[in-house]
């Protein structure tokens, strides 16, 4: 039977609860995991994560770690249904933009990486690169979108789970902000803080703060979803308690009792 909010059912519900919480470790681990990988080669920490495509000989550990990342956070982005179609979206594009990080590696500079071969196209290493930063932006501030509000909005407390809402959202967007801050002012820095790896640390604040993001909108939902379970099963006792009583011979022309909303798990 169709329930009243339209969300997935429950079993679908926490594979896709799962797989947030996987993809947010991913964001926040994945990228360390790597320069781990590189510094274990024998490679100090790169200029940006991309480098480390071409950081060992035929790639080694540190190019399918990156590869992983990059394949694993596509493929969840891409095939995760979002809370509504705006959110789906947002999600279907930062997908495809990981996917196109991967695909497309950065040019390849022998001065900077010795065994680098030329790739598939690398002219869209950046854009790409650059597009999933932004959509992981657009993903945070859309929060969800108004579906998430409405329920939300369905509880007694409506207010108290709508900062709790937005206050999930301040660090991403701190950490995000100051990423892409520090990309478009960073250059006249550079001489005074040498061996800094700019690139890097602002990609990794930008997977940083959309891991945070992730992970916390998961518990939230959690949350939102006992609660619901919890308020449901409140209006069903105190149904039960107030619906009258009638002699067999008259319950048939005793008007039932309107049905108990279905609380619909969120995915």
């Amino acid at each position: 039977m169709e329930t009243s909010h339209g969300f997935a059912d429950p079993s679908i519900g926490k594979t896709y609860r799962r797989l947030r919480f996987l993809a947010g470790a991913a964001l926040v681990g994945m990228p360390l995991l790597t320069a781990l990988s590189g510094f274990f080669s024998g490679h100090s920490l790169q200029d940006s994560l991309s480098d480390y495509y071409f950081v060992v000989k035929d790639g080694g550990v540190p190019r399918t770690l990156f590869i992983m990342f990059l394949a694993f956070l596509g493929g969840v982005l891409f095939s995760y249904r979002g809370l509504d179609e705006n959110d789906n979206r947002i999600h279907n594009l930062a997908g495809l933009f990981a996917f196109g990080v991967a695909l497309f590696p950065m040019p390849c500079s022998v001065s900077d990486h010795p065994y680098c071969q030329p790739a598939l196209l690398p002219v869209l290493h950046l854009p790409s690169a650059g597009l999933l930063y932004l959509s992981a932006v657009a993903s945070v501030v859309y929060g969800g979108g108004p579906k998430l509000k409405e329920v939300l909005n369905s509880f007694p407390d409506s207010q108290t789970w709508l900062k709790r809402l937005r206050r999930i959202k301040i660090i991403p967007l701190v950490l995000m902000t100051i990423g892409i801050v520090t990309f478009l002012f960073h250059k006249p820095f550079i001489g005074y803080f040498p061996g800094i790896s700019w690139i890097f640390w602002i990609e990794y604040l930008g997977f940083l703060g959309f891991g945070i993001y992730w992970v916390r909108l998961m518990l939230l939902i959690n949350a939102a979803n006992s609660e619901g379970r919890h308020l449901q099963a409140l209006r069903t006792e105190k149904a039960q308690k107030e619906e009258p009583a009638a002699p067999p011979a008259l319950r048939k022309a005793v008007k039932p009792a309107p049905q108990i909303e279905q609380w619909s798990d969120i995915p």
